[in-house]
């Protein structure tokens, strides 16, 4: 009868010889574009602006399966000693692409690392968001140089807000507000 610690191992190598398989395949499909339903907003553990889990799999999926192919290199009988340093090479180069997918992916890394079709569908957003940032910017440059009176004047009427704003000045200096609703 296997003891608990063999049945652990047999458990996790089962594990591991499904798992890399099971995530490369839809990384592949993600990749070629045949699977696009992932696309859209990232969850709330990413920092990125929008999901890359399909990526995210194919580079989790890689470094398991060529796992995968030396443990089996590994049972027919190679070296231990060399498959174990060549499972390394996968690991070190795959998981930062994991964590960078996850986090912040460069402008420098993304032709490398997405799909054409992902950066097609993907410009048009950043493209809109960057005009966004730039209005934002805009009006705030232009605000910035108004006096602090006239700034809030400006605030209150682009929110819409009824009435009028009383100010009372002295000295160059706001000492009382209200918006009056009459």
């Amino acid at each position: 009868m296997d003891t608990p610690t063999q049945f652990a191992v047999i458990a996790f190598t089962a594990f591991v010889i499904c798992v890399g398989p099971a995530l490369l395949v839809p990384g592949v499909l993600a990749y070629s574009g045949r699977w696009t339903s992932w696309v859209g907003p990232s969850g709330s553990q990413s920092t990125a602006k929008h999901s890359r889990l399909g990526f995210m799999m194919f580079w989790a999926g890689a470094p398991m399966t060529v796992m995968d192919v030396l443990l089996g290199l590994e049972a027919l009988g190679v070296d231990a000693s060399l498959t174990r340093e060549l499972v390394l090479a996968p690991m070190i180069l795959c998981m930062p692409i994991v964590m960078m997918h996850i986090f912040f992916l460069p402008k420098l890394l993304r032709p490398l690392l997405l799909p054409q079709w992902y950066r097609d569908w993907e410009d048009p957003i950043n493209e809109r968001d960057d005009q966004e940032t730039e209005l934002r910017r805009a009006r705030r440059k232009r605000l910035r140089k108004l006096p602090r009176a006239e700034r809030r004047r400006v605030r209150l009427q682009e929110k819409g807000a009824a009435g009028r704003l009383i100010v009372v000045e002295v000295d160059q200096k706001v000492i009382w507000e209200k918006t009056s609703r009459y």
